[in-house]
């Protein structure tokens, strides 16, 4: 509160502020922006958002209002542009009101409750911190659970919330406006059911849904009800698949001098520590090839493979597949794909080839301890560039999902169709190990 009234001022001198309903939609084509109250209802900020084609930020109630630009019994003030727009946005950004494709609305500063935050999800908690949402609560398995990534949580990014062992209790006391699913897959569908029936954004980790007890096309309709469910409730709908972001800082080095079009060959070799996991190579696919489908799915604009030339290679820790992907504006792109498992050297890896041109993406924290990524090339040279899950991030944190439901539904499905083949593919003895 206190930054934004330091603003108020300079607010006043950077342009002609209109208020009242009818003014406001008289000189709409004038207004650089406007500003209203948190008081102003959910329905009402919709109808702005959806009346006026300016920014919209949020912040201060009806008594700021009158204290601060001397309007009273208004909840919305309309900024005209002048001199000092660019300058004006750029102090207000903070506060945006940002608009979901679907019509609903993301507010600034959201508060965020991660599901499954003593994993992966305490570095999602960060990430929210850092990109300015408040992070209010998180969901353990156990009251003992909760104790412990409570403290973890304080000491690792400052948080100041509350555990919870019960989603319904959680979102009936917290009412956050975003939930982020970090839980095991066979968690994700009723979680992220239950979270936007409640009326969340959603940001689940991959992949979307997945039980082994179900098949193909039950998981295929549980994403298509999730994405059904989502639209009706003007909900933004993503799963994390941070590598697309990843794909697609190599493509800027990339394009250096060539086109997406001349990427005919693609390689990805993704290989991470075992952790006590058994040999099962379809648990390997499904933990580590949501990142490497993404970013084929990048690469092909939306196209399809041709299932008739995928090949497979399931064995123990082992995953790989490769298949061709026709677009319909550029060469055939052939894809291989290489996940794996293991408790040796290296035990990270992450590579991305395109053609002949390798980047090898690694990672190192700043002078201030934040984690940066770094892409190195073949040629010695090196990119730094931010990190990948935090651009995710801040990418839903404006409204928008890089894997959003459409790719996130062609993302399983490749999945699912790359285990029926590999297991078929196995001889009877890798079966029975």
């Amino acid at each position: 509160m206190d930054e934004f009234i330091k603003l108020a001022p300079f607010m006043r001198r950077a342009g002609q502020i209109e208020v009242g309903r009818e003014r406001l939609a008289q000189v709409r084509k004038q207004l650089l922006c406007l500003l209203v109250t948190e008081d102003l209802s959910d329905n009402s900020l919709r109808k702005i958002i959806e009346d006026f084609d300016c920014p919209v930020y949020r912040h201060f109630n009806m008594a700021d209002i009158e204290r601060l630009f001397g309007y009273s019994g208004t909840k919305i003030l309309g900024f005209r542009r002048s001199s000092l727009s660019s300058k004006l946005q750029g102090k207000l950004k903070p506060w945006q009101v940002h608009r979901v494709a679907n019509g609903g609305v993301l507010l600034p500063q959201p508060r965020v409750a991660v599901l499954g935050a003593s994993g992966i999800g305490r570095h999602h908690a960060n990430w929210w911190r850092l990109e300015g949402a408040r992070v209010c609560a998180f969901l353990g398995s156990s009251e003992e659970s909760v104790a412990r990534t409570a403290a973890t949580l304080r000491e690792y990014c400052d948080f100041a919330g509350r555990g919870y062992c019960s989603l319904t209790e959680l979102l009936a006391t917290e009412k956050p406006d975003i939930v982020d699913v970090c839980l095991p897959p066979a968690l994700h569908y009723a979680a992220v059911k239950e979270s936007l029936l409640a009326g969340c954004h959603v940001l689940c980790e991959k992949p979307f849904v997945f039980d082994e007890t179900l098949s193909a096309a039950e998981m295929l309709g549980q994403v298509d009800e999730l994405t059904e469910l989502a639209r009706s409730q003007r909900c933004l709908l993503g799963v994390c698949t941070q590598y697309v972001m990843a794909v697609k800082e190599c493509l800027k080095l990339w394009k250096d001098g060539h086109d997406l079009a001349d990427i005919e060959h693609f390689y990805g070799r993704l290989v991470s520590p075992t952790r006590n996991r058994p040999p099962v190579p379809q648990w390997t696919w499904v933990d580590l090839a949501p990142h490497m489908l993404g970013m084929c799915q990048v690469l092909a604009e939306g196209a399809e493979p041709d299932w008739e030339t995928l090949k497979t290679r399931f064995a123990g820790h082992l995953a790989e597949a490769e298949f061709t992907i026709s677009r319909a504006n550029g060469k055939p792109l052939c894809c291989h794909i290489h996940t794996f498992h293991t408790d040796t050297e290296p035990k990270n890896v992450r590579q991305v080839q395109f053609n002949e041109q390798l980047y090898d993406i690694g990672g190192f924290r700043d002078e201030q301890g934040v984690f940066q990524m770094e892409i190195a090339c073949r040629d010695g040279k090196s990119e730094k560039r931010e990190d990948m899950l935090r651009l995710l991030i801040r990418s839903f944190l404006r409204g928008r999902t890089e894997m959003g439901p459409e790719m996130a539904r062609q993302n399983l499905d490749w999945m699912l169709r790359v285990i029926r083949h590999g297991l078929a593919q196995q001889t009877p003895a890798q079966q029975k190990a």
